[in-house]
């Protein structure tokens, strides 16, 4: 029983995870998008810009294409954090629970605006404009790949240490 009882408390810990990422999306772009200001001298700004492809405005206009995508990723992702099968680590899951949040959030623009609200702007750089739901998906990548980095180090340093015993 304390074995599905802690299986239980971690899945909902990472539903709070991509929960909150979704809100914190939605909030912002809901309270920021459309209006411009400087948040940090020239380097980062609230400007607004409206997407309708993927990164850096890839494949304008596929609105259905990426609402597909979304919809069949999120569901892989949803498997992923309840399954025991793939023997994913925590931080894999934390990952994967932050990809979800903003696959949704823009997921949600998508469908309702037809496009994805984007606000966030590095303006000394020039950098693409963005929101959360990107910045939660660039994070989740990056935690997600490191840590399976790290588990295959690890896993192939056991295994190179088992030969030589």
């Amino acid at each position: 029983m304390k074995k599905k009882l802690k299986k239980t408390i971690f899945i909902a810990m990472y539903l709070i995870i991509a929960s909150t990422a979704i809100i914190i999306d939605q909030i912002t772009k809901r309270q920021l998008y459309g209006k411009s200001f400087s948040v940090v001298g020239d380097l980062l700004w609230v400007d607004s810009s409206f997407n309708t492809g993927a990164a850096f405005s890839i494949m304008g206009g596929a609105r259905w294409f990426f609402i597909l995508i979304a919809i069949i990723s999120s569901l892989i992702m949803l498997y992923l954090l309840v399954s025991e099968k793939w023997h994913l680590t925590i931080t894999n899951k934390i990952g994967i629970a932050l990809i979800l949040g903003g696959a949704i959030g823009n997921l949600i623009d998508r469908i309702i605006y037809a496009g994805v609200r984007d606000f966030i702007y590095l303006k000394s750089i020039n950098f693409a404009i963005f929101n959360f739901a990107d910045t939660f998906v660039t994070i989740g990548g990056v935690i997600l790949v490191v840590s399976l980095i790290i588990d295959f180090v690890k896993a192939y340093t056991k295994e190179k240490n088992r030969g030589r015993a």
